[in-house]
């Protein structure tokens, strides 16, 4: 399988996508229950793994560029060396600086992308603990609640969306610079772990931002879909109520019109 109301608010969202996302690939309808909190459970720990393995890596990036730092110092001090050879030794591993700066950069945007999920998993879990309701259950009140009132209900759901699709393009972007580092995976230990771990929760977070975005959809289109039915309800009682008066006008006009009724009398 592939893979976002208040509490503040956010969570409950992601709970009741991830169901659906069970459900769509197995072909079928929500079973709910003990099943759904364990599937929870496994995204919440992959996330807080993503999270803890970023941490790990950036600090071997960090002592990666420590040890050319350390070694360029060491060039630059050599005495009775030309300064342009110096700086021909030292180029390479100044190139292999800027391109670990930008590593640690990528893996820090990670790290944070993947706290804020984590973030958003343990919040509801913990929602669904103190209220009872289903992961479905949340997901429906979640964005009725930003449909309907809008307001930080909204900026809720929006931020949400915002956080699904930051990580998916941080996991990218980690995959990108280090591309252009050869040998990095062998260089710096456990980014290959890393980099499997945010492949599989970046694909989870695509797929929930696409399903959440098909759920605010439907939501607008049923609210939509009320406005015009409950318009058209209006305009047809208007129209009702207009020709019942009409037919009641006429009534009386022809009533007040009629010539005066004279009773019959006895020749």
């Amino acid at each position: 399988m592939r893979n976002a109301l208040p509490g503040r608010i956010g969570a409950p969202l992601v709970i009741g996508l991830l169901v659906h996302v069970g459900a769509a690939r197995a072909g079928g309808g929500m079973t709910g229950g003990a099943t759904e909190i364990t599937q929870l459970l496994n995204h919440a720990e992959l996330a807080s793994s993503v999270s803890q393995q970023a941490q790990m890596v950036e600090q071997n990036v960090q002592a990666q560029i420590t040890r050319l730092q350390q070694y360029v110092t060491m060039v630059q001090n050599l005495k009775q060396v030309p300064a342009s050879l110096i700086d021909q030794t030292i180029a390479p591993y100044r190139t292999q600086m800027a391109n670990f700066q930008s590593l640690s950069t990528a893996i820090t945007q990670l790290q944070q992308a993947a706290n804020a999920t984590s973030g958003l998993f343990g919040r509801s879990l913990s929602e669904m603990n103190s209220t009872g309701m289903s992961p479905a259950q949340w997901l429906s009140a979640y964005t009725s609640l930003a449909s309907m009132r809008g307001g930080i209900y909204q900026q809720q759901l929006t931020q949400d969306m915002q956080n699904l699709n930051t990580l998916a393009a941080r996991a990218e972007n980690l995959q990108q610079i280090q591309s252009q580092i050869p040998n990095v995976t062998g260089a710096v230990q456990g980014l290959q772990m890393l980099n499997q771990q945010s492949n599989v929760l970046a694909g989870e977070m695509v797929d929930l931002h696409a399903l959440m975005q098909r759920q605010v959809a439907q939501q607008m289109q049923d609210r939509a879909g009320e406005a015009q039915a409950q318009g058209n309800a209006a305009q047809l009682a208007a129209a009702r109520a207009a020709a019942m008066g009409r037919v009641n006008q006429q009534e009386q006009q022809t009533t007040q019109g009629a010539p005066d009724f004279d009773l019959l009398q006895n020749p």
